[in-house]
């Protein structure tokens, strides 16, 4: 997988929104075996405890051995049919969430293998044991949780093996849209129109955008201009460039750059850049006085930011703020 491939998953992922809906813990005793394949109507990630399960997934002739020290995942809309080793009993956790039919679609594109290493045994775990002791109807602080929990699992998940090595995994899809995104890549300074993208792969625009859209989550203008954003966002984080000269360096007029970027950074690119230059200043150039610093968050706000560059009186300035009595 090429730079740009990576791009997009990255950008698909951070889209992507799971949705807790069941979770148990289960036992097999050995020697079961199902008699017909079940359809698996939702997303599905299995945590072996004990023994050993062959599960084959009928679509795709995919075979794997589930087994303690691996997390598993059973897509969406799989049949699968499973036998239980003679030896013991299969112990396990499951839970199944639901993706939206954007994400469905682009992690059946992905076509994942089934099966990733446990990196963290102990936190996994407890992330399945929270989510099995969920019931009855759940709070709104709840769903939140179980959320996190699931997102939590998917990470995990990915960090064993999937994407891991992505140098030796084939996305046909992506690959096709490589060229468009290389092209990008290589024009982010220039006004970029969705007719020189489309012609990149001999498509007529309308049904470009479709198409893009389908493997980034995003048009194709709305994806230019974001990693026009993001490229604008690293020269400020390198220093010694204007805000200007980095409007100039996407091909933006000040004006409507400061705009984009506010929207997807969350700060004005002249506020992002003195937080840069401040948060460099103090690695370089530590305060005398140690034992108080400003905590992280406040450097996130803009009408903070001379405050925190005067490292001395404002600094003690702002504790002796935060620590006045209420009502003195």
């Amino acid at each position: 997988m090429d730079q740009n491939e990576s791009v997009v998953i990255r950008q698909r992922l951070r889209q992507l929104h799971a949705t807790f809906t069941l979770a148990s813990y289960s036992e097999l005793e050995s020697g079961f075996r199902t008699e017909q394949a079940l359809l698996h109507e939702q997303h599905c990630l299995v945590l072996p405890l004990s023994g050993r399960c062959e599960v084959q997934l009928s679509q795709t002739a995919k075979r794997v051995t589930l087994q303690p020290g691996e997390m598993y995942y059973i897509p969406q809309g799989a049949t699968a049919g499973c036998k239980v080793a003679d030896e013991e009993s299969f112990c396990f956790y499951w839970i199944c969430f639901h993706l939206d039919a954007a994400s469905s679609e682009f992690i059946r594109m992905l076509d994942l293998q089934l099966n990733s290493r446990i990196g963290n045994p102990g936190r996994v775990e407890q992330l399945f044991l929270q989510l099995v002791d969920l019931k009855g109807d759940l709070t709104i602080s709840d769903e939140l949780r179980a959320r996190a929990n699931v997102m939590e699992l998917v990470a995990f998940y990915i960090d064993g093996g999937p994407l891991k090595h992505d140098e030796t995994i084939k996305h046909p899809e992506l690959q096709g849209l490589s060229s468009v995104l290389r092209y990008i890549e290589e024009h982010l300074s220039e006004n970029t129109t969705v007719e020189e993208l489309a012609k990149q792969v001999f498509l007529h625009p309308n049904y470009f955008i479709t198409y893009f859209r389908s493997l980034t989550g995003l048009t194709p203008i709305q994806y230019v201009n974001q990693r026009k954003i993001e490229h604008a966002r690293e020269l400020l984080d390198r220093g010694g460039i204007s805000v200007q000269d980095a409007a100039q360096a996407v091909g933006f007029n000040n004006p409507y750059f400061s705009r984009l970027f506010k929207q997807q950074i969350g700060l004005t690119p002249r506020r992002y850049r003195q937080m840069m230059a401040n948060r460099k200043r103090t690695r370089q150039h530590p305060p005398e006085s140690p034992e108080f610093t400003l905590p992280r968050w406040l450097d996130e706000f803009g009408w903070l930011e001379d405050a925190i560059s005067a490292q001395g009186m404002s600094a003690r300035r702002i504790r002796s703020i935060a620590c006045k009595p209420h009502g003195n």
